[in-house]
């Protein structure tokens, strides 16, 4: 109230007509009318009505005189020390609504618009199935084999066990048999390395070979120890051991043809289960009481899950016929040597191998048409990472 009272005195005095120097003026004319004064507090009021706003004007009319001595419309004047003018006679509004800006796809600004505010080109920007690959199925069937080889591998080694176990392959037969395939695969694993011509691949050989000598040596020591590792346990839980082992192998085996020379994750969790299936079913040969035939199939285990899926990297990068070549050998291998141990199990692998490289990829393909990805400005950010090498 204090504050309109001095506004209400400053708009009063400053309407009045000002009166020349030296010119004396008695109370009447020094004191402003009651009708400009409450012509003022209507306005004041904020009085919108047309009405109002006449009576102010018509009331104020003598008293709107410029300060260069010009007599101005009582629609055009204007109240003293305040932010804007206002137009008096037009409603008493203070100024008109502001045009808002146009919106702008910045945070760090504060605009006009709600925070969940949607422009009208928010999805002209909309991508759809950018990322999706295509699969050709020819392409698909040769990828398969990486898969079909690891299965029929693992297939061949429980065959393996099985004619070790019952006694129709003796030790010395199997450790003249891996070792002889070993060196094979070593022969033809040079003649690869010299058709990549990549030094980073090649082999030490003497360390290698150092390596491999140190290593069955003191496997062939511990062979006793793990003939009898298990001899406490149930041989029910052996098996149920055996076969989680074997799919934790499966299932985290390095299907990738990057890796040629180390064993990296998750390939070393599956190397590790397949060697630990291995010791379990290696405790089993007990019954033979021959430590030879315990320490031949530890050496075959470590060469056929250590070494071999390596060298089927190598015939992958070098020929995908060639690869696909090789999963039908292991396959045909690891039917034929079931087909004297159980010839459901024979059929079943091979109806399995073809289903997985046949079927699967045009199932693969059929279900590719359902595939939906959508890609906006809704999308977070990727950085793009730059990685420099010294070489």
């Amino acid at each position: 109230v204090p504050f309109l009272s001095r506004r209400r005195d400053a708009s009063s005095a400053a309407l009045l007509p000002q009166q020349p120097a030296g010119h004396s003026q008695n109370a009447e004319d020094s004191s402003p009318s009651i009708d400009a004064i409450n012509a003022i507090s209507a306005i004041d009021a904020g009085g919108a009505g047309g009405a109002s706003g006449a009576v102010g004007a018509s009331v104020l009319e003598p008293y709107a005189t410029a300060k260069d001595g010009t007599t101005a419309h009582a629609s055009t004047a204007s109240y003293p020390n305040t932010c804007s003018s206002v137009p008096i006679g037009v409603g008493g509004r203070r100024g008109r609504a502001r045009a808002r800006r146009p919106w702008r796809k910045l945070l760090y600004i504060k605009q006009d618009y709600p925070d969940d505010y949607v422009d009208d080109t928010f999805l002209m920007e909309l991508q759809k199935n950018t990322n999706v690959r295509m699969y050709d199925y020819s392409t698909i069937v040769m990828q398969t084999s990486v898969v079909t080889q690891h299965i029929s591998s693992i297939m061949v080694f429980i065959a393996v066990f099985i004619n070790l176990y019952s006694s129709a392959l003796t030790g010395q037969l199997l450790l003249w048999g891996s070792s002889i395939s070993t060196v094979l695969g070593f022969i033809l694993w040079d003649l690869l390395n010299m058709y990549l011509r990549t030094p980073e691949q090649r082999i030490i050989r003497v360390k290698l070979i150092k390596g491999a000598v140190l290593f069955a040596l003191l496997l062939f020591g511990l062979s006793p120890i793990l003939r009898t590792l298990t001899e406490d346990t149930s041989s029910d839980t052996i098996w149920a051991m055996t076969v989680i082992f074997f799919c934790v192998n499966l299932a985290f085996h390095d299907y990738s043809t990057g890796n040629l020379t180390n064993i990296r994750f998750p390939g070393s969790v599956s190397l590790n289960a397949a060697i630990l299936a291995s010791v379990l079913l290696a405790s089993q040969l007990d019954q033979l009481d021959s430590n030879l035939s315990v320490f031949a199939f530890l050496a075959f285990a470590l060469e056929w899950f250590g070494l071999f899926p390596i060298f089927r990297r190598y015939l992958k990068r070098i020929s995908t016929a060639a690869s696909m070549a090789m999963a039908v050998l292991l396959a045909l291998i690891a039917a034929i040597m079931f087909m004297f141990i159980s010839r459901a199990v024979a059929l079943l692998h091979l109806f399995g191998t073809l289903f997985i490289t046949f079927a699967c990829p045009l199932w693969l393909i059929w279900v590719q048409r359902y595939k939906n990805e959508i890609h906006g400005p809704w999308d977070e950010a990727r950085p793009i990472v730059h990685q420099y090498y010294n070489y």
